[in-house]
């Protein structure tokens, strides 16, 4: 048996990492590749440092595109076109009425933290 078998993928992760950084950066901000890759190194180096020798679970990412879903629902709802919404998302009415009740009250309570925010800063 090949020694190298359970060998750890640790400094390939870190690598790898690194690279997806650097790109992301490079297609997000256009910054210099040299610099990007600096970057991507050191976001590798506090991973290491931070969960260094755990196990971390990446999510699908299904929450964060329902959570996108949900925003585009609630800024196509009109108070009126549940049911259109319903079936273009393919969703149940009553989740429909749930997104737009849950969103409703993140921006309200989104407002009511700037008007604080605002009162607190005179």
């Amino acid at each position: 048996m090949n020694s190298h078998a359970f060998r750890s993928k640790g400094p390939e992760l870190l690598v790898e990492l690194a690279h997806h950084v650097a790109d992301t950066i490079v297609d997000v901000t256009g910054l210099d590749l040299k610099v990007a890759e600096q970057v991507g190194s050191s976001v590798a180096t506090r991973m290491m440092l931070v969960w260094g020798g755990q196990n971390v679970y990446f999510p699908m990412g299904i929450s964060w595109n329902t959570s996108q879903r949900d925003l585009q629902i609630f800024s196509e709802f009109n108070g009126r076109n549940h049911s259109e919404l319903a079936k273009k998302y393919s969703v149940s009415l009553q989740w429909i009425y749930k997104i737009v009740k849950a969103v409703r009250k993140e921006e309200q309570a989104r407002m009511q933290g700037d008007v604080l925010n605002h009162d607190l800063s005179r």
